[in-house]
């Protein structure tokens, strides 16, 4: 390390020679040492040692003041400036505004994701999904994620409450049936309004059981409820069908026939009839039906199973859509509420 005064005295040989060697081994060194030189010229370097690693500044043109033109790094060289991009920099003083710096413009690109043509960078939809339940009854909106291109619903309507009747029992409530929609998210609205059917009510006295309420996803999807377990009596079998993909089910006179399964994998199972005790009708993705007096509700694969039928108090349907057991004396069960599945790709 050295500095010098950068003057060659008017003096002796050994002291002539002497500044001679200070200068060039102020030269040498880029004038280091822990405090600046004294005598500055314009463009002078200097290696600062105060601290470590060793910083390198010039002065400036003005000779008034240095620049730090970086660190001396051994395990890397710092820039002690900003460089712009043309010069190889990111114009930037921070990690953050550096990288935006790099990559294309974020304006009006919010939720999109950087990808390439094979030979530029740019912003394109991001590849999102969500899973979003909505299995309390009533009514909620549905907010349009951004970058979606396809919305899949699931809906399930309530099932339906058992029927009851002191002499002969109730027949079981009917499944509700799933409707599954694929939709493109264009065709959406920015947020949709989401309704939850309740199923039906228990009975406490005699009457039909009460039919589950729709559910649905704006007017694009509509899953419906099962209609009411049949108020029985010994001249008859009627039993409640089970919920469609396109409708409510029927009242039936089965005699001889009985729905025991599901019309479709997407309808609900039909309750079962009461006078001649017989069990719940299965489904896929429909509910399962109720059963009748003393008999096991139906199944379902995705959807909610049925209620048994008992004849001092009747087993509920499950949710989603599940049809309540039918009952003679005590309360019939009642239909499982609905379900609304919103999937977002």
């Amino acid at each position: 390390m050295a500095q010098s005064d950068q003057v060659v005295q008017n003096a002796t040989f050994p002291t002539v020679r002497a500044d001679i060697n200070d200068n060039l081994a102020a030269l040498y060194s880029q004038s280091s040492g822990p405090s600046a030189p004294t005598t500055t010229v314009a463009f002078q370097p200097w290696v600062d040692t105060s601290s470590s690693p060793p910083v390198w500044k010039i002065r400036n043109a003005a000779n008034t003041a240095w620049i730090t033109v970086g660190v001396l790094d051994p395990a890397g060289f710092e820039s002690g400036g900003v460089t712009p991009i043309a010069n190889g920099g990111t114009g930037q003083i921070t990690a953050a505004a550096a990288i935006a710096a790099l990559l294309p413009s974020q304006g009006g690109n919010a939720n999109k994701a950087l990808i390439t043509t094979g030979t530029s960078l740019l912003w394109g939809n991001a590849i999102s999904s969500s899973f979003t339940k909505y299995e309390t009854t009533g009514t909620f909106t549905w907010t349009k994620p951004a970058g979606v291109t396809t919305v899949i619903v699931f809906c399930w309507g309530g099932g339906g409450s058992g029927g009851k009747h002191d002499s002969d029992g109730g027949g079981g409530g009917a499944g509700a049936s799933c409707v599954i929609g694929f939709l493109a998210a264009s065709d959406l609205s920015s947020s949709e309004t989401v309704t939850v059917g309740a199923g039906g009510t228990s009975r406490t006295s005699n009457d039909y059981g009460q039919s589950g309420a729709n559910s649905s996803f704006g007017s694009h999807v509509t899953g419906y409820g099962g209609l009411g377990g049949f108020r029985n009596s010994s001249t008859d079998e009627d039993y409640a069908e089970g919920s469609r993909a396109w409708g409510v089910g029927d009242y039936n006179a089965g005699g001889a026939f009985f729905d025991s399964n599901a019309l479709d994998i997407f309808s609900g199972g039909s309750g079962g009839k009461s006078y001649t005790s017989v069990v719940g009708g299965n489904a896929v993705f429909g509910g399962g039906g109720g059963g009748g007096i003393g008999e096991a509700g139906g199944t379902s694969v995705f959807g909610g199973n049925g209620g048994a039928g008992v004849v001092n108090t009747a087993v509920a349907g499950s949710q989603p859509g599940g049809g309540g057991g039918g009952c003679q004396y005590g309360p019939s069960g009642s239909g499982g509420d609905g379900a609304v599945w919103v999937i977002t790709l």
